[in-house]
């Protein structure tokens, strides 16, 4: 079960306002040297003739299968274990992976079969989660210091290179960060408290939810508003404990609740990340993939039963 909120221990402070700004950007010293560069690699970029896919990730594998249909198409191999997925506008897949000594990022092509890309995540970082800004192509990466748990966010230029880093201490640990349609990014671990990067900003900006929520599985856009994968922090104590979204509405330095939305057989001990798209959305608890309609929520459409146990989740548009 996630906690209401986790303090990362060691926290630093989280960096609001201009003048703060070289303090929340990493200097290029703070960042691994050795830790390899962006690298290509001659994986497949055929597209699937399928159309979109939903991609389910695991301990050492990738699942393709066709969306919203649920039909199984391929397992792809991964070199560490899948820690979170996504995807831009055009069909690429960004897979966060921890591995013994380091934390990447690998790029994959629409229906390809082996990354067209590695991005290196500074050491000794752990990528949790993606999200890709649909303005100007950059990739963010939150992450978390595998020693003190200090979250931060990586932003890769054009999902290239190496990051700008953020410090984001105010924050818990297991950050969760999704851009929206104008190139905003929010980030939040859960609790009442995010940061937002405003599109064309250097430093990011505290916001106050209207609401104490649960420990956040997943944040994205959902069209309308950032959608957060949470639970009922009020209920934190009880027996049984299940996610909801919790529709966030940010005007200024506030993040109004505006809806929470229930799903039936989404239980919070194991929940994974979701994703939301063409009118569904996929969540992953324990070894499954269940789809139900959004924002309407209620009961469970349709399952698919993987072999393994089910972390992240993404759907990639076929073009």
């Amino acid at each position: 079960m996630r906690p209401v909120l986790h303090i990362a221990r060691g926290a630093m402070s989280l960096c609001f306002g201009a003048t703060m700004l070289a303090a929340c950007a990493a200097p290029p010293s703070a960042l691994d040297p050795s830790a390899p560069m962006l690298q290509s690699s001659a994986g497949s970029r055929v597209q699937s003739s399928s159309g979109d896919l939903l991609y389910a990730g695991f301990k050492l594998n990738l699942e393709v299968y066709s969306f919203p249909g649920g039909t199984y198409q391929r397992t792809l191999k991964t070199a560490g274990s899948v820690n979170g997925l996504c995807s831009d506008s055009k069909g690429n897949v960004f897979v966060d992976e921890a591995q013994s000594d380091a934390g990447y990022v690998y790029e994959y092509a629409h229906g390809g079969t082996a990354p067209v890309a590695t991005l290196s995540v500074p050491k000794p970082n752990v990528p949790i989660a993606c999200s890709t800004d649909p303005t100007t192509g950059n990739l963010a990466i939150t992450m978390e210091n595998s020693a003190s748990f200090v979250p931060s966010v990586g932003i890769y230029a054009k999902a290239a290179g190496t990051p700008k880093v953020y410090s984001l201490g105010e924050l818990g640990a297991d950050p969760q960060g999704g851009y929206d349609e104008h190139g905003n990014l929010f980030v939040t671990s859960g609790g009442n408290v995010g940061a937002e990067l405003p599109a064309g900003k250097a430093t990011f900006e505290k916001i106050t939810l209207s609401k104490t929520i649960g420990g956040v599985g997943h944040v994205q856009w959902d069209g309308t508003y950032f959608a957060l994968q949470s639970f009922d922090a009020s209920r934190h104590q009880g027996e049984y404990l299940y996610e909801e979204i919790f529709r966030v509405q940010i005007s200024g330095a506030a993040g109004k609740i505006v809806q929470a939305i229930a799903f039936r057989g989404w239980p919070e001990r194991d929940p994974g990340q979701c994703w939301i798209a063409a009118g569904s959305i996929v969540g992953t608890p324990f070894s499954e993939l269940l789809f139900w309609a959004y924002p309407a929520g209620g009961k469970v459409q349709k399952t698919i039963r993987p072999q393994r146990q089910v972390k992240a989740v993404t759907i990639s548009a076929g073009g």
